[in-house]
């Protein structure tokens, strides 16, 4: 990653870009979906005030290096459904932490392996990661899946990791190396 423009992805249906506050609106509807809530380390919807500092976090990490966040959009519509993206990147080790939510109406169209592919291929090709890294509740069936169809490697159980809903939680670390992701290409 480079001290530059923001960089722009494209896929056949989508445009991965930077998100920003006029964003702001559709961000809430996304991070308050209950899906979403559910399987997040936040107890209750954010306020749009906290949406505009997670944007001011997500903009702060890309200028620093340590990260990138990419609203997910629909060509034809250019209205954010979801985001994806680094956080925690590793020059030294070569590695970062993936992850993403999307709208509950665009689940299951297969718009977030899309995107998450081009993220991967970002990482891989341009950020020059060796290793993607996601952690997933263990009942979030959809990411697992999800992670699984894209080749991660379960690597086990990281028990009593995160507290959700004020309850210590168990998550599945998984990882993607650069030599298979090109291997199964």
């Amino acid at each position: 990653m480079c001290n530059c423009e923001f960089p722009i992805l494209k896929t056949p249906r989508l445009l991965l870009r930077a998100i920003n506050y006029s964003d702001a609106q559709l961000v809430h509807r996304n991070l308050s979906d209950c899906y979403t809530v559910l399987y997040s380390n936040t107890r209750e919807p954010p306020t749009l005030e906290k949406i505009h500092q997670i944007i001011d976090i997500w903009e702060k990490n890309f200028r620093n290096q340590q990260g990138i966040r990419w609203g997910i959009t629909i060509i034809e519509k250019n209205i954010v459904i979801g985001s994806c993206g680094y956080k925690n990147i590793n020059k030294k080790h070569r590695r970062a932490e993936i992850g993403y939510e999307i709208s509950g109406e665009y689940r299951r169209k297969g718009f977030m392996s899309e995107a998450v592919n081009a993220v991967i291929k970002y990482g891989f090709e341009v950020i020059e990661l060796n290793r993607i890294e996601a952690t997933v509740n263990c009942d979030n069936l959809p990411s697992i899946s999800l992670l699984h169809k894209l080749g991660f490697y379960e690597e086990g159980i990281l028990r009593e990791y995160e507290v959700q809903q004020e309850q210590f939680i168990d998550l599945k670390l998984f990882s993607l190396l650069q030599r298979d992701f090109f291997m199964l290409r």
